[in-house]
C-alpha cells in the first residue's frame, strides 16, 4: 500500500539520510549544492547526481564545484543542468521532492518541507525525468575551470551578520501537566463564550466534542501552539491520582480579563477531543514514554514534544477514536 508524509527541517535531514543509507541506488537532481554538500549529500558509487553547476551559478556561489568535485571522487556520476530547479531524490523505494537544496545553510537556517512517498508510480515516473536530464556529464576539465571561476555566497540580512534566525521547528505534540481545578462562578459566562465559538470549529461533531483547559496567566507556550496541534493533558485530581487524558487537537485560545482590579488574564485552550476517548493511569503513559529512554523528570513539566518520532509514539497509545491502543 503507497503511503505519503509531510517533512520539515530537521525531520527532513533526518528522513533524507535515513532514506539514502538504505537504498540500493539513488538518483537525484538537486538544483544547488553547496558548501557543506557533500558531506549533508552521502551520495555512493554509481548514483547519480544532477546539479546547475552552470558558470553563472558557480560565480553566485549557489552551487560550490569543490563539493561536485568530492562526489565525483566517491564515484558518484554527475551531471550538470543550467536552469534546473527541481529538488527531488529518488530511491530504490521512494521518492522526497520539496524545497531543500543541498548546503549547510539549507541544512541549519532555512525553512524547508518536503513530501516523501513509497508510491511506485511516482517512483518510476521521478526516475524517467531525471533520465531525461542526465546530458550533460561534469568532466574533470570543466569542473576545474567551475572551481577557477567559484566565488563564494554572500547572504544579506541577520545571516550575514553571523546571527543565524530562527526556524520554524513547532512541536508536533505538546504534554500538559494539569491540577484539577474550578473556574470561579464570575469567569462561567466569559468562559462559555469561548466554548459556544469552539464548537463551531469542531470538524466532526457525530465522533468529537469539545474540552480544554485554563491558565490563570499567559504560559509560554500560548505563543507557540497553533489551531490543529495535538495536545495530551495529565490531570492530577485532588486525592492525588494522575490520569492521562487521549489526545486532542487545539481549535482555539481565548482570553479574558479575570481581575479588572490588576488586568491579570486567564488563557483558555478550547480543544477538540474524541468524545468516546479513554485515560490511561498515570504509571502506565510512564511506562511507555520510559521505552523512549525519557528522562522521569520531563513527565511532570508541561512540555513540546519535539522529535516527531516520539511525538507519533506516544500518540499510538491511543486509536483515532480516543480508545487505548491493544497493540
Amino acid at each position: 500500500m503507497s503511503s505519503a508524509a509531510f517533512l520539515s527541517n530537521e525531520e527532513l535531514w533526518r528522513a533524507l539520510l535515513t532514506k539514502l543509507r538504505s537504498s540500493r541506488h539513488v538518483d537525484a537532481a538537486i538544483a544547488y549544492v553547496g558548501q557543506g554538500g557533500a558531506k549533508l549529500f552521502p551520495l555512493r558509487r554509481s548514483d547519480r547526481l544532477v546539479v546547475d553547476m552552470s558558470l553563472p551559478t558557480v560565480r553566485a556561489g549557489a552551487t560550490d564545484p569543490r563539493e561536485i568535485e568530492k562526489l565525483v571522487r566517491r564515484g558518484v556520476e554527475c551531471f550538470t543542468r543550467r536552469n534546473l530547479h527541481s529538488k527531488l531524490v529518488v530511491g530504490s523505494d521512494f521518492v522526497i521532492a520539496g524545497s531543500a537544496n543541498v548546503s549547510e545553510r539549507s541544512h541549519r537556517v532555512l525553512d524547508e518541507a518536503a513530501i516523501l512517498t513509497n508510491d511506485p508510480s511516482a517512483i518510476r515516473r521521478a526516475r524517467e525525468f531525471i533520465d531525461r536530464l542526465c546530458t550533460e556529464p561534469v568532466r574533470p576539465n570543466y569542473l576545474e575551470e567551475c572551481k577557477n571561476q567559484y566565488k563564494p555566497p554572500q547572504f544579506a540580512g541577520p545571516v550575514a551578520a553571523g546571527k543565524r534566525q530562527s526556524r520554524a521547528t513547532r512541536a508536533k505534540l505538546w504534554i500538559v501537566n494539569l491540577t484539577e481545578s474550578s473556574l470561579p462562578e464570575s469567569e462561567l459566562i466569559r468562559y462559555e463564550d469561548g466554548e459556544l465559538k469552539a464548537e463551531t470549529l469542531v470538524k466532526n461533531a457525530a465522533s468529537s466534542k469539545t474540552g480544554g483547559f485554563h491558565w490563570p496567566y499567559k504560559p509560554k507556550m500560548a505563543s507557540e501552539l497553533e489551531p490543529g496541534d495535538w495536545i495530551i493533558q495529565t490531570i492530577k485530581s485532588k486525592d492525588g491520582s494522575v490520569l492521562v487524558h487521549p489526545p486532542g487537537q487545539l481549535l482555539l485560545i481565548d482570553s479574558y480579563i479575570r481581575d479588572p482590579r490588576s488586568g491579570k488574564e486567564r488563557y483558555v485552550f478550547h480543544l477538540e477531543l474524541p468524545r468516546r476517548g479513554e485515560t490511561l493511569t498515570w504509571d502506565e503513559f510512564h511506562t511507555a514514554a520510559k521505552a523512549l529512554s525519557w528522562p522521569t523528570k520531563l513527565l511532570r513539566r508541561t512540555r513540546p514534544v519535539r522529535n516527531p518520532d516520539d511525538a507519533d509514539a506516544l500518540l499510538r497509545l491511543w486509536t483515532p477514536t480516543g480508545r487505548i491502543s491493544r497493540r
